[in-house]
């Protein structure tokens, strides 16, 4: 971004401009004079305007200036403009007053932020709903079920959903996250993990989920080898049995007695213990069995959490389907329109493995693989960027990432994740990038 004054001029009257994205928020205040700063400008809904200290509001519009140093910007956002949506929707400010006369806490505000984004981990008691932590208690609510309703209890129940009684509306024992206005096609796990992707039971986070009884019946490992008589199945059975898996009886699909897991679409080499640990971390057979530090070196080769980068279907991972993408009429449609066939097929596998699914119209495919060129020609402007930009990003890079203030000075044991400073680390039991447990907690100086 130039730092003329025309482009200043620019910034200031382009209202087609879309200030909607934090980052691109964040990079207006290059040249901004750095009395308050930009990062919790940016949060509060404001990008620069490029004249003196005067930001304004994406959403309402609205004007600031003359900043001091003591100011908190979603205040003053707040006292400009009261009835401004994106303090009612983003920080919970809006035209009545706070509760009790309490005065706007910043600094819980911004944990809050940072909770719902992902900057950091969600440390709550979980799951939120313990009388339905067992799948036979949710499948017995669904009791008075819509006949017609297009998703089966049994799915709904093994996704961790349970029915609230009223119309199709059903609820994670978890997370609490609420889903309803089930359409054909739909499918639980799916739909939870689209709409509510941090869930801690979507993740396989150990949160006290209980199998339906079927499961407990074989924690034997003799019961878990008999379920694959008569199974053909690419894997050995033996080594998928001592892995905690059972045969379900359909194509190659197997469950865990002990978090109800499904995995399915194996390849000969895959290994189940890694496939267990990567798929459902926090399963205690697994933690028992082989250990944390094996889980954790498995998330780190394979990392999972804070991006639904792997989609379920009914509880069941699925596999990337790398071949045979370009081989569709769409893929072909685009190359055919002049498009790089490599970058297509990028754009195809990543929805695949975002969505698990492919694409339905060659428009979308296209809009898509030009969104991607964009991308990738502006971080290679960013690459270009100003020294001074790129020190600024440095001294970010090193900053606690809870209170975005001290410098990073802890490795969490056993994983090595380098991401708080000494006073925030202290309350932390879980690593807030892998959620390992941390066993052992070193001070490191950073020159």
């Amino acid at each position: 971004m130039m730092a003329s004054s025309e482009h200043y001029s620019d910034l200031e009257s382009d209202h087609c401009a879309d200030w909607s994205g934090m980052d691109a928020r964040l990079r207006s205040f290059r040249d901004f004079p750095q009395q308050v700063s930009a990062e919790r400008l940016a949060r509060a809904g404001f990008y620069f305007t490029g004249d003196a200290d005067r930001v304004r509001c994406f959403s309402c519009r609205q004007t600031v200036e003359n900043w001091r140093t003591e100011d908190v910007p979603a205040e003053r956002h707040q006292q400009a403009s009261p009835a401004c949506k994106y303090l009612s929707c983003t920080h919970r400010l809006g035209p009545i007053p706070p509760v009790n006369g309490a005065a706007y806490d910043e600094e819980a505000e911004d944990m809050e932020y940072r909770l719902r984004t992902g900057e950091v981990v969600d440390e709550s008691t979980y799951p939120l709903a313990p009388h339905m932590r067992s799948e036979d208690a949710r499948l017995r609510s669904f009791a008075a079920w819509p006949p017609g309703a297009p998703v089966q209890p049994r799915a709904l129940a093994q996704a961790g959903l349970y029915y609230l009684g009223a119309r199709d509306r059903v609820q994670c024992f978890c997370c609490g996250g609420m889903l309803a206005d089930w359409e054909p096609g739909d499918e639980a796990w799916t739909e939870h993990e689209r709409l509510f992707p941090n869930c801690f039971f979507i993740l396989g986070h150990d949160v006290g989920n209980e199998p339906s009884e079927r499961e407990a019946s074989m924690e034997s490992f003799e019961d878990r080898l008999q379920s694959f008589s008569g199974v053909s199945h690419p894997v050995d059975p033996e080594r998928l049995a001592r892995a905690g898996f059972y045969s379900m009886g359909v194509s190659d699909r197997v469950r865990c007695f002990k978090c109800g897991g499904g995995l399915k679409d194996w390849q000969p080499e895959e290994d189940p213990w890694e496939e267990h640990a990567k798929e459902y971390p926090g399963c205690r057979f697994v933690v028992e069995e082989k250990g944390q530090e094996f889980v954790n070196s498995v998330q780190l080769r394979n990392p999972r959490r804070g991006s639904p980068t792997v989609s379920h279907q009914n509880g069941f991972s699925r596999h990337e389907t790398e071949h045979n993408v370009m081989q569709s009429v769409i893929a072909q449609r685009a190359v055919d329109m002049g498009l790089d066939p490599a970058k297509v097929e990028m754009t195809i596998l990543d929805k695949i493995r975002r969505t698990g699914e492919g694409y339905a119209v060659a428009d979308v495919l296209v809009e898509d693989v030009l969104a991607m060129e964009t991308d990738v020609e502006q971080s290679q402007q960013d690459d270009d960027e100003d020294p001074l930009e790129k020190l600024r990003k440095l001294q970010m890079e090193k900053q606690c990432k809870v209170c975005m203030d001290k410098d990073i000075a802890i490795v969490f044991i056993p994983c090595g994740h380098l991401v708080t400073c000494e006073r925030c680390s202290v309350p932390l039991k879980k690593c807030p990038i892998c959620c390992g447990a941390i066993t052992q907690k070193i001070k490191t100086y950073i020159s």
